[in-house]
């Protein structure tokens, strides 16, 4: 099964809450926006341009997501802005979907850099391979590489604080993160 049809299959509007009726253009709507958006996470589209190219150049892959013609770099930037938080929402949702089917024995923990030079909102920040401009994906995943938990913020945010709040609910057996979750905090809450 391709990477689309599978966020096709589980991003749908059981996951994604109904968006209120508006007068005028209806546009391409919350359900197939979040398909674009988990599917460039999935396959590491790290910023609008690359996402719209790659869908360009795979037209069934944008007809697989549900949609009529590849949207616009900007427009795929607003989504990013509009639904992060339903994105978050949703990748909740389908972590608990997964766990259900698969239980989790490791969670390993990390985060990846979100290239943006231009979204006005993105900051500088540093990872093992230098300095970039955009925000960061802190994800924990189970022992397939399945997403569990994700958080998305500014590039200039420090590792650490995000740990408990990506494995505060999890049911794993063991926890594996770099060296970058490493504080005195933390250590306790392992103990415990």
């Amino acid at each position: 099964m391709e990477a689309c049809e599978v966020v096709r299959l589980l991003v749908n509007k059981a996951i994604v809450p109904a968006e209120p009726k508006r007068r005028g253009n209806p546009g391409y709507g919350r359900v197939k926006a979040l398909r674009v958006l988990v599917y460039a996470r999935q396959k590491g589209l790290d910023n609008d341009t690359r996402i719209v190219e790659h869908l360009k150049k795979h037209p069934w892959i944008a007809k697989t997501l549900g949609l009529e013609a590849v949207p616009d770099r900007t427009t795929v930037g607003r989504w990013w802005r509009r639904y992060l938080n339903l994105l978050e929402e949703v990748f909740v949702k389908i972590a608990n979907i997964l766990q259900l089917a698969i239980p989790t024995t490791i969670a390993v923990v990390d985060s990846t850099p979100l290239v943006d030079l231009y979204d006005m909102e993105a900051q500088w920040g540093h990872t093992s391979r230098g300095k970039f401009r955009g925000f960061k994906l802190y994800a924990a995943v189970n022992q397939l590489g399945l997403p569990l938990r994700a958080v998305v913020t500014p590039g200039n945010r420090f590792d650490g604080p995000f740990l408990p709040k990506l494995v505060e609910d999890l049911e794993a057996d063991y926890v594996l993160a770099d060296g970058a979750y490493h504080q005195r905090r933390i250590s306790k809450l392992s103990e415990q």
